[in-house]
């Protein structure tokens, strides 16, 4: 590790960790605490598409190609379960408590799974007819998920009463723009978005009664029935564009305040925007050609990057200024995760 102005912590918490991983086929856990590398996970499957923690750091989900598997982060390298799916896996993650998990993928099929009789079981599924999944996150209340495809659609699924709904899109988007990566505001009113091209989109979230229509609840897997929700999303500001300076948007995040939105993607700079008005406030210049993703430490006060230059970068959000680097990586990073508020 090299460091140039503020030695760790990076967060306070004695169990906070970032995962990164790479295309050198090895996972790196990195206690925040410390700002050490406290271990290594060998992956020579090929590249990690998408690494999920659960709350308490204990458990790490790792999607690649035709896989999920599950380690147990404080014991060691054999994974504890691993799921086997028909293409290539493109998200993983979480419920808050741990008590489910979500994957979707290049199959253009959303899966929750839960552990029956120490076994991973895909009790619920949302198909898209071969449209690839390209995000999913779950909304603060941990009954909806927002998933995004490839198809240029945007859904809300909600998996307790068993129904899904689309969201508006913008009418001028490009062709073969989709969104990359979704985020929920801690607050739970507003999603975020960021397509392959680089625009950035926000819904209102609301929320309304609805009657939930019957289904067979004895089928396994459950499937739901597309009608209304009870939340639903109303386009902001459809009239205007909200737009990174060039090339593809990869990853955006909020703060765990949600005053902020940082974005990435096929740029040497990392952008801050305003959650509210959508204006640039900060750029971050990491001088690499990919940065993958851009994460909030839990506190709000950093924001990692990783990219192809095969470092992690610790920024500073108060004056945009590295103040860190984690070496160790030997080719380019292409996830990363922490475990905390933001997913």
């Amino acid at each position: 590790m090299s460091t140039t102005d503020t030695p760790p912590p990076f967060d306070n918490s004695p169990n906070a960790l970032l995962v990164s991983a790479s295309y050198d086929l090895s996972i790196r856990l990195w206690q925040l605490a410390s700002g050490k590398c406290i271990g290594t996970i060998p992956h020579n499957e090929g590249q990690v598409n998408a690494l999920s923690l659960t709350s308490t750091g204990r458990d790490l989900a790792v999607g690649a190609w035709q896989r999920v598997r599950i380690y147990d982060v404080s014991s060691g390298k054999d994974p504890k379960a691993t799921i086997e799916l028909p293409r290539n896996v493109t998200v993983v993650g979480f419920e808050a408590a741990g008590r489910w998990m979500y994957t979707g993928g290049e199959d253009g099929v959303c899966r929750i799974w839960e552990m029956r009789n120490n076994q991973l079981v895909a009790n619920r599924l949302l198909s898209f007819s071969g449209n690839g999944v390209t995000s999913i996150v779950p909304n603060t209340n941990q009954t909806d998920l927002f998933i995004s495809t490839n198809s240029g659609h945007v859904w809300i699924w909600d998996v307790v009463n068993h129904m899904f709904m689309r969201l508006p899109m913008p009418d001028d988007l490009r062709m073969q723009e989709y969104v990359h990566r979704l985020a929920v505001h801690p607050s739970g009113k507003k999603l975020s978005g960021v397509t392959n091209q680089g625009r950035l989109l926000c819904w209102d979230l609301m929320t309304r009664q609805v009657e939930a229509h019957s289904f067979d609840m004895f089928k396994s897997p459950i499937v739901p029935i597309e009608q209304d929700t009870g939340t639903y999303g109303c386009l902001r500001d459809e009239d205007r564009q909200h737009r990174m300076q060039t090339g593809h948007g990869i990853s955006c995040r909020y703060s765990p305040d949600g005053k902020w939105i940082v974005a990435s993607g096929s740029e040497k700079d990392v952008y801050v925007y305003n959650s509210e008005t959508m204006d640039q406030v900060a750029t971050l210049p990491t001088g690499c050609g990919w940065n993958w993703d851009a994460i909030f430490s839990s506190e709000g006060r950093y924001i990692f990057t990783g990219g192809d230059d095969n470092q992690v970068k610790i920024w500073d959000v108060i004056n945009s200024k590295k103040v860190a680097q984690w070496d160790g990586h030997g080719k380019p990073i292409t996830a990363m995760c922490i475990n905390g508020p933001t997913p």
